[in-house]
């Protein structure tokens, strides 16, 4: 994506996992494609939310029928929604990492490494703390890394080189 006057910075990828209640009956999940999923059984948040956004493009979810059965204003209610088997729904490795599926009957399968959303760091090319957002930088991807070890960074080893690429 292009912002104009926006600098922007990877950080990592945060890959998506499917999310389902561990006696669903809307997939198989030993047997879960996500290419012959029923769209009106996934669970997403509201219009207009980002991570709605993410999922649709990210998991290939057509969205063929626009208007869905149930729909969540934050991801608690989510999860709550997922837990009570109203249907399946995505969820970030950083939501899973953090602990929101504790206490529920939730499973969950990492999908493919190209299910992912980009975190960044972005703020006005006129800043003059460039110096410091980088910074800012470094010490994020120090701490995600230490949290959540289990993220698979592609950005982190090469981080001076996409400093060097976003400031030319």
């Amino acid at each position: 994506m292009e912002l104009n006057n926006v600098e922007i910075l990877p950080l990592f990828k945060d890959r998506f996992y499917l999310a389902y209640h561990q006696e669903t009956r809307f997939i198989t999940p030993h047997n879960f494609d996500i290419d012959h999923l029923n769209e009106q059984h996934v669970l997403l948040l509201e219009d207009g939310h980002c991570l709605q956004n993410h999922v649709i493009s990210t998991c290939n979810i057509a969205q063929k029928n626009p208007t869905q059965r149930y729909s969540a204003s934050d991801l608690y209610s989510l999860v709550k929604m997922v837990d009570g088997d109203l249907g399946i729904s995505f969820i970030p490795e950083l939501a899973v990492d953090s602990g929101i599926l504790q206490g529920t009957a939730i499973k969950t399968q990492r999908l493919a490494d190209s299910a992912h959303r980009d975190i960044v760091l972005a703020w006005r090319k006129s800043s003059s703390r460039q110096q410091e957002f980088n910074l800012l930088a470094k010490s994020i991807n120090a701490s995600v890394t230490e949290l959540c070890c289990n993220i698979q960074s592609t950005y982190k080893p090469s981080l001076a080189l996409y400093i060097s690429a976003s400031t030319s």
